[in-house]
């Protein structure tokens, strides 16, 4: 039994992995004396890392220095944030040869795209549907501060309904923009999308899009696996 860790810049979520399935749990506390090992990747800081977790005799933390990531990937840029790395490795372990896009849409939305030899062939940062509506608020005089949930229709008839247009709608023209040109590089393209803010494509990339909420816990499952070549795609157990 494992306990992943993945520990953002906006919340902590923490799975279970056991006899080949991986489940998110509320009151990890409970289970981690009993845990063999556990996996950890952390982009908020030391201070954000529970101290008896990092205790644990077997914490193991997942970095782009890791030499377990090396086993998965090429080429990874210095500094590239852990939940990447991790969601870069759980798309390899499901779909090794294709070229690979991994979107992350959470605080930030991140691109990375992937060769087929697991070499990172470079990638992208903007904000976040909260991050635009935030920041729309906090550097205007006028602006409200919204949250994303409510009406984002193509024209907004009303300043709330404006800014969500802009935040929510821009952000999925801008995946969409960005799926299209490297499927025109890439015509072996294959896309994961993961994170918490999720949206509808045209049907001709929906074919190409696999969602996984839990890309990242899967990534750290396999990174941590002593061998790297055994494909999770069939863990058909996992729960989410």
């Amino acid at each position: 039994m494992q306990l992943i860790f993945d520990i953002g810049n906006t919340r902590m979520k923490v799975c279970l992995a056991e006899n080949n399935a991986i489940r998110p749990i509320e009151c990890w506390q409970q289970y981690l004396h009993e845990a063999e090992e556990v996996l950890v990747s952390n982009v908020a800081g030391q201070d954000a890392l529970p101290l008896e977790v990092a205790g644990h005799p077997k914490c193991r933390v997942l970095t782009w220095q890791s030499p377990e990531a090396a086993l998965w990937l090429k080429g990874i840029p210095a500094g590239l944030g852990s939940d990447r790395v991790a969601a870069d490795i759980g798309a390899r372990s499901m779909w090794p040869d294709h070229t690979l896009l991994i979107i992350d849409a959470g605080t930030c939305l991140t691109f990375d795209v992937i060769g087929r030899d697991g070499t990172v062939l470079g990638g992208a940062i903007s904000p976040g549907i909260n991050l635009r509506l935030r920041a729309m608020h906090e550097h205007t005089a006028a602006l409200p501060l919204l949250d994303a949930e409510g009406e984002h229709p193509v024209l907004g008839y009303d300043t709330p309904t404006a800014m969500r247009s802009g935040a929510i709608n821009g952000i999925r023209w801008e995946i969409e923009g960005y799926v299209r040109t490297m499927l025109k590089k890439y015509p072996d393209l294959h896309v994961f999308m993961t994170g918490g803010d999720s949206m509808e494509f045209p049907e001709d990339l929906q074919r190409i899009i696999t969602r996984d909420p839990l890309l990242v816990q899967k990534g750290l499952l396999a990174a941590f696996t002593p061998t790297p070549t055994e494909s999770l795609s069939n863990c058909n157990s996992c729960l989410y």
